[in-house]
């Protein structure tokens, strides 16, 4: 019988934390093993779960943190968990990924009739029914890991691709064994994006549209925090030069990508009231991006 465990990695969100725990308990087929990590809440996220569901069932956990070390290192947390079970595959998500019905029975049926696929994932939903494409990605050019969201047309049937966000991933064990834990040292963005590079050198990952799961996000790319900017442009260049190196072509791209973020701050005026700030975080962020400086900075933190 196949063994899923499912890691879900939150922050200050107990009410979507408890809706996505919900989501995934009361699934047909559900997951064998929860593991729920929570990155240091303080809104009372610890007490308010544990008043929800039965953490005494050796199959549901709870792990909090004893500081915020980001997204990334929550989720290298609850994968090593998941890797001390009988698992076979882990499931990867954050607390706004809620799954819809039938999600992890699509997922089984799946891994039966495509044994060659090592990794899977759902079909992401807005809370409006589109698709949100930034999840689903394919590589343009393989010099500068440039991509580009799968079109809406192709979420029509299965299809495969290039890189995919932590949410909605099912990964193999053997997989996950052999590219390792997530880069904890990312803090935040760019960190799912790196592994999936890593996933990729053994094959493209396949997308069950009829594995659904709604993203109940409120991020846009014009609703932008100068902090989390710092580590989009520290950990892209970061991503790009681990797997590509210092190049001629990857060095023009880093520029390339700096110039373009400074350029959206004249552009969007949303962003000409913190232009300073952002100017800051993109500048730093492309200074230790370019020298592999990582690891949660004091300076940009939520």
């Amino acid at each position: 019988m196949t063994k899923i465990a499912c890691v879900i990695v939150t922050f200050n969100r107990k009410a979507l934390l408890a809706e996505a725990i919900e989501s995934v308990l009361t699934q047909p087929e559900a997951p064998e093993y929860v593991f729920v990590i929570d990155n240091a809440s303080t809104d009372g996220t610890e007490a308010f779960i544990q008043q929800q569901f039965d953490f005494d069932d050796q199959h549901l956990v709870y792990v909090r943190c004893q500081q915020n070390l980001g997204g990334s290192a929550g989720f290298a947390t609850g994968i090593r968990l998941a890797l001390q079970t009988d698992c076979d595959w882990i499931s990867i998500s954050d607390d706004d990924a809620i799954f819809q019905t039938g999600y992890f029975a699509a997922m089984r049926r799946a891994i039966v009739t495509q044994p060659q696929q090592g990794v899977f994932s759902g079909s992401v939903l807005l809370p409006n029914g589109h698709h949100d494409a930034m999840h689903r990605e394919m590589i343009t050019n393989s010099q500068t890991l440039t991509v580009k969201p799968i079109a809406e047309a192709d979420y029509a049937q299965d299809f495969k691709y290039d890189i995919f966000s932590f949410v909605g991933i099912l990964m193999s064990r053997g997989i996950v064994e052999r590219i390792g834990l997530p880069e904890q040292d990312y803090f935040i963005r760019f960190d799912d994006f790196e592994y999936a590079l890593r996933a990729r050198k053994y094959g493209q990952f396949l997308n069950v549209h009829d594995a659904l799961v709604l993203h109940k996000t409120t991020y846009t790319r014009t609703a932008i925090a100068p902090w989390k900017e710092y580590y989009v442009m520290r950990n892209r260049l970061a991503s790009l030069f681990k797997h590509r190196g210092q190049t001629r072509v990857t060095c023009w791209y880093a520029r390339r990508f700096l110039a373009r973020k400074l350029f959206a701050i004249l552009l969007f005026r949303d962003r000409w009231g913190q232009a300073g700030p952002l100017i800051k975080a993109y500048v730093q962020g492309y200074r230790d991006g370019w020298h592999d400086r990582l690891g949660r900075n004091q300076d940009y933190l939520p």
